[in-house]
C-alpha cells in the first residue's frame, strides 16, 4: 500500500468529519474539507487519472498549479494512482545566461524570437530533448504545458468548472471530475524502486527521483523538527513552495493530524489572526 493509500486510510478512519483541511486564498477565501470530503475529492481525481490518463507506476504527472488545496488533491491523486509527479521550477527561479544552454526545456532564442525581453530574462520554451509529461495537471488553460494528456483544472472556490476556453482536446478536469466515482477503482500499487517525486533539485538517495520506498521518510526530513513527531497536530503552513506544500500535508496527515494551508496571495500581516482563529498550535 502506498504512502497516498495509507494517509486516505487514515482520512476516513477515526473522526471522518474533522476538518483536515483549510484553504485561506485571496479575498478573504476559505474553504474547509473534513478527512471524509478531501478523501472523496482525492478518490475522484484518482480515478479520473487512471480512466482517462490510465496512470501507473511510471506514468509522470506535471503539476502545473500553484500552492492550493487542489494542488494537494491532484498530488495525492498522483501517488494513490502509483504515478510519478513532476514538480515544476518555481516561477522565482530565474536561470543566468550561461545556464540557459544545459537546463532542459530551455534554449537560446535570436532576436526576431525573443523581442523586447530583457537581457536577464530566460525564456521557458518546448524542447524536443526534454521529456513530455503522460499528464499534465495545469491551471492555467492559455498556456498549458505540453503533455500526452492535459488536465485543466479551476482555482476560484469550489469551482464546478473552467471559465476560461480550454485547449482543443484538453480536459475540464473540474466538471469531468463530479462523474468518476466515489469509491477508489483498481489501482497499479508502485514498487518501492518506482519513482514518485521529481523536479528541480528533488532527489532521492540514489540521486534520482524520490522513490516511493524512500517517500516517507524524504517528506518527514523536509518538515521542521517542531512536528515531526507532534500527534493530531493542526499545522499553519505558508509554504514557500510545493515541497514545503507537501511535506507538511503528509507530515500533519500521517499523524493524525490536520493543515491550514495559506495561499501565496495571503498577507503575511494576517497569519497570526488566522492562526488564533484556527487553533494553530504549529506553525511553519
Amino acid at each position: 500500500m502506498s504512502i497516498a493509500t495509507k494517509v486516505l486510510d487514515l482520512l476516513t478512519g477515526d473522526e471522518p468529519n474533522q476538518p483536515r483541511l483549510t484553504w485561506y486564498g485571496p479575498d478573504d477565501e476559505r474553504v474547509e474539507l473534513s478527512g471524509r470530503v478531501l478523501a472523496n475529492w482525492v478518490t475522484k481525481a484518482t480515478n479520473l487519472l487512471v480512466e482517462e490518463g490510465e496512470v501507473e507506476p511510471g506514468s509522470r504527472v506535471l503539476l502545473d498549479v500553484p500552492v492550493h488545496w487542489r494542488a494537494l488533491v491532484w498530488a495525492m491523486a498522483t501517488w494513490c494512482a502509483g504515478g510519478e509527479l513532476v514538480l515544476p521550477a518555481e516561477e522565482d527561479e530565474v536561470l543566468d545566461d550561461d545556464d540557459v544552454d544545459d537546463e532542459p526545456g530551455y534554449t537560446d532564442l535570436d532576436e526576431e524570437e525573443t523581442g523586447d525581453l530583457d537581457d536577464d530574462e530566460s525564456v521557458f520554451v518546448p524542447d524536443e530533448t526534454a521529456e513530455e509529461p503522460d499528464i499534465a495537471v495545469t491551471a492555467r488553460p492559455s498556456g498549458a504545458p505540453a503533455a500526452g494528456l492535459v488536465l485543466v483544472v479551476a482555482l476560484p472556490a469550489l469551482a464546478m468548472h473552467v471559465e476560461d476556453p480550454i485547449p482543443a482536446g484538453a480536459v475540464d478536469a473540474a466538471a469531468a471530475l463530479m462523474t468518476y466515482g466515489d469509491h477508489l477503482g483498481f489501482v497499479q500499487e508502485p514498487g518501492g524502486d518506482d519513482a514518485a517525486l521529481s523536479g528541480p533539485e528533488i532527489s532521492g538517495s540514489s540521486g534520482g527521483p524520490v522513490p516511493y520506498g524512500e517517500l516517507a521518510d524524504w517528506c518527514r526530513e523536509q518538515t521542521p523538527a517542531c512536528h515531526r513527531d507532534e500527534e493530531h497536530p493542526r499545522v499553519l503552513c505558508a509554504p514557500r513552495d510545493h515541497v514545503e506544500m507537501l511535506a507538511h500535508a503528509v507530515a500533519a496527515w500521517r499523524a493524525g493530524g490536520s493543515l491550514v494551508l495559506l495561499g501565496e496571495d495571503v498577507d503575511s500581516s494576517r497569519f497570526d489572526a488566522i492562526q488564533a482563529a484556527e487553533r494553530a498550535a504549529v506553525r511553519c
